[in-house]
């Protein structure tokens, strides 16, 4: 038979223990988290109505510690719960304030009705803690209830940031993750501090300090407040690499993200300190080495030290050579017998006795893998196998092939498009449900992904199906704005300054429809357009738009008139075949001549006075697209014929036929050194009748022949005048390089050689002959900025006549909307 008892502090008889007639304690402090009890030297166990052992007699002292001692003897051989003999009749919980007392209770390990048990109560102070509502946890009996006293953790009122300059206040609003309205919990707000640091350290102010204070206001609520002292950014003055004998510094320093700082580095931000890119130039100094055929090389550490004056970082990378290796013999085997070697080691790019090279053996894994995966292998396993030989120096590599079970496509998913539906990024999808897989269409799906240039990234999974015989393929986009707005100019003697302008929207109400709004404002011309094409009309594979357009022309300073042309276009288009096009177009359009110069050459007279001019034409193009990239290329090429019928009714009839080429040469295995060829050349032919002026070919300007204006060169009147000409040939050739360590930045310098001629097989005699080829040439910069694709050439001519127009400066620029 147990003895009732009670647990209490003696030297808090008379206090809250006692009177409260609490049985056991426990608390849990939010400073510790630690369960504490009173400590034995302040408690004692007695029987009900016996006094405490301090307040005794000497001579029932013995007797004292004689029960004393039976009755911790019961405690000891009593089970758990013993203590408490009953049951809990009921649950009180003090405390709460915005907390409901459902909540606190459904985080306990006891019930009503259940026995009281130490090891439980402890447990239930613990997962209440856990929740983050409280900062004190302490559980009670009195008498047969179970008593929950809690402290709840203040509410965050308001987060500020003081001292910020490097980030915005959205900016390190996106870095924490507690929020105000939210439980202040202090382990949350240290990893909210740890990613503000982090942030900071990407940035470049590395020796940046964050301190967060935490101010009581009424009502139990706080206010954060990170208090920032952002120094100076952590610079890197200086990059030692040591041990390097046979591979350049300059070679390996080009492949590196953190750079010496040096004239550009206010604009590329590139020689700020981080432990993350420290470690990622390790990385890179290893693949340089390895591209060079430097197999066994090591990069034994990589350590940046501050300078004694702690305001800039010294970096030094310390590499271990070894001996340069080159391939030897070249194997692929395996299982897969659907075509022949010979076949399968034309997409091997590399030969024995070349240097080894890591990235040459990765690409050429990638080609066969996408050789082999048309077949149906989505789970293809292709492993190199290089064998070593360190007397001969040679690495030579047997190309294992499994090729697993062949696969069909179950279904496509869509992730991550918040802007753009579904079926504008299935319609690019190269592949149908039920489709043979295809590593090929997979890639080429991605290629057509990235020509809409709705978005940032793209990531195309085939995780397998729950069926063994299909595979899925998930297709993962990160969104970017697609409307754009740009702007161009230019500058000339005849002309001054001129300005373009245009608005549009590549992906209108996300449906991939494109929108748009263009005007032109310059010395002698304002163009006004509103173009919208639909690329999947009824739902079909078919392009259709319609463009509606004026244009105000003055061309006194070089023909001697005016022109006002206004009208509209239908278009439609569809592919031939995956990498061919076919467009046609219809366009009617009305055109007058007016402000005809005193003194004007009887051409431009005659022309006068047979306006206004209707014109009713159709056109056609055949399109051909092999290039790596929409916006700036680097391999492949672009063909296009156009051919335009002019006499469907108006007053203008000719038959003209345009063929325009452009190639890409990649220069290095890299591609950072691209050679460009643009051929073009046009025909035309009255069919009986005088061709207008205005519908004359005439070259010039940034997207023709730098260097001059447009219409500058070719054929001219006695008076000066620009005619034109009914044939044209032109070339133009660029290098494309990067510029000091801006590739990253997306900056290409240019050097640009053009040639051209303009001419007439028979011209009035009052016509000047077009004096040959003209050629031209300059510089320039290609910059893939932040507010869009800028292009800016300076140009001169070389080859001209005295009576050419020539301008020195163009440049375009577009932004993102």
């Amino acid at each position: 038979m147990c003895v009732p008892l009670r647990v209490f502090s003696c030297r808090e008889r008379a206090g809250s223990p006692e009177a409260r007639g609490i049985d056991t304690l426990f608390q849990v402090h939010s400073s510790t988290k630690r369960f504490e009890e009173y400590p034995s030297s302040r408690v004692s166990i007695l029987p009900p109505g016996a006094s405490c052992c301090r307040n005794m007699t000497m001579t029932h002292t013995k007797t004292c510690h004689l029960t004393v001692l039976f009755l911790l003897l019961l405690v000891a051989i009593a089970p758990s719960g013993a203590l408490a003999g009953a049951s809990i009749r009921q649950i009180v919980v003090e405390g709460t304030a915005r907390i409901e007392t459902d909540t606190v209770k459904s985080h306990l390990e006891l019930g009503e009705g259940d026995r009281f048990d130490t090891n439980k109560i402890r447990k239930s102070i613990q997962k209440l803690f856990d929740t983050g509502f409280f900062k004190d946890v302490a559980i009670d009996r009195r008498g047969d209830d179970l008593v929950v006293r809690v402290s709840e953790n203040p509410v965050i009122n308001e987060i500020t940031f003081e001292g910020n300059d490097a980030f915005s206040k959205e900016e390190l609003e996106k870095l924490v993750q507690v929020k105000a309205a939210t439980i202040y919990n202090r382990a949350k707000t240290e990893r909210d501090l740890a990613a503000l640091r982090q942030g900071y350290r990407v940035k470049g102010l590395f020796l940046a300090k964050i301190d967060l204070l935490v101010n009581t206001t009424g009502n139990n609520q706080v206010n954060l407040v990170y208090r920032i002292s952002e120094g100076e950014k952590s610079k890197v003055r200086r990059i030692k690499i040591v041990g390097n004998q046979q591979l350049d510094t300059k070679v390996l320093l080009k492949s590196l993200m953190i750079k010496e700082s040096g004239w550009f580095s206010w604009f590329t931000e590139d020689d700020t300190y981080d432990r993350e890119k420290l470690l990622f130039d390790q990385a890179q100094i290893r693949k340089t080495y390895l591209d060079h055929g430097f197999y066994r090389v090591q990069v034994d550490s990589s350590v940046a030290e501050l300078t004694p004056d702690r305001s800039a970082f010294v970096v030094t990378h310390t590499v271990v050579e070894g001996k340069r290796y080159r391939f030897g013999s070249i194997q692929i085997n395996g299982d897969f017998n659907e075509l022949p070697n010979a076949t399968l080691m034309e997409e091997v790019k590399f030969q024995p006795g070349d240097w080894y090279s890591k990235t040459k053996l990765m690409t050429s894994m990638e080609k066969l893998t996408d050789r082999i995966g048309d077949f149906g292998y989505a789970f293809l396993d292709i492993q190199p196998d290089a064998k070593v030989d360190d007397e001969s120096l040679t690495v030579s590599v047997n190309f294992q092939v499994k090729k697993g079970q062949r696969v069909y496509l179950n279904r496509i998913e869509v992730a991550g498009n918040d802007r753009t539906r579904d079926e504008v990024i299935r319609r690019e999808v190269r592949m149908t449900e039920g489709d043979l897989f295809s590593a090929s269409k997979l890639r080429r799906s991605k290629e057509r992904l990235k020509q809409l240039n709705f978005f940032e990234n793209i990531e195309i999974l085939t995780p397998p199906a729950q069926n063994r015989e299909k595979v899925d393929v998930r297709v993962k986009v990160t969104e970017k704005p697609t409307g754009t707005f740009s702007i161009g100019g230019g500058y000339s003697s005849t002309e001054n300054f001129l300005g373009t302008a245009s608005i549009s929207q590549n992906n209108f109400l996300g449906r991939g429809q494109k929108l748009v709004l263009s005007f032109m404002v310059s010395g002698i011309s304002q163009n006004y357009n509103l173009g919208f094409t639909e690329p999947y009309f009824l739902g079909k594979d078919l392009s259709a738009g319609f463009d509606i357009f004026n244009r105000q022309t003055d061309q006194t300073r070089v023909s001697s008139y005016k022109a006002n042309t206004y009208g509209g276009d239908l278009r439609i288009g569809f592919p031939l075949s995956e990498h061919l096009r076919s467009n046609a177009t219809y366009s009617l359009t009305h055109t007058e001549i007016t402000n005809v110069a005193t003194g004007a050459s009887t051409m431009i007279q005659a022309m006068a006075d047979k306006s206004p001019y209707y014109q009713s034409m159709i056109s056609h193009a055949f399109s051909w697209d092999y290039t790596n990239d929409p916006l700036f290329p680097t391999s492949g090429s672009k063909s296009k014929v156009f051919t335009d019928f002019s006499g469907l009714g108006g007053d203008i009839t000719y038959a003209r036929l345009t063929l325009d080429h452009e190639q890409y040469f990649p220069l290095t295995f890299d591609e950072s050194w691209v050679a460009y060829v643009h051929g073009r050349t046009g025909i035309e032919d009255g069919l009986g009748d005088d061709i207008p002026i205005f519908e004359r070919f005439q070259l010039g300007g940034i997207g023709s022949i730098r260097g001059f204006t447009r219409g500058g060169l070719g054929p001219r009147t006695a008076q000066g005048e620009a005619y034109g000409g009914v044939h044209y040939e032109q070339i133009n050739t660029e290098l494309l390089f990067p510029i000091w360590d801006l590739k990253e930045k997306g900056v290409r310098g240019l050097v640009f050689l053009d040639a051209a001629y303009v001419g007439d097989w028979k011209l009035p005699s009052t016509i000047t002959e077009a004096g040959g080829v003209r050629v031209s040439t300059g510089v320039g910069i290609n910059w893939n900025s932040p507010f869009g694709p800028l292009k800016l050439v300076v140009g001169t001519p070389i080859v001209k006549e005295k009576y050419d127009q020539s301008r020195v400066l163009d440049f375009t620029m577009g932004t993102t909307l």
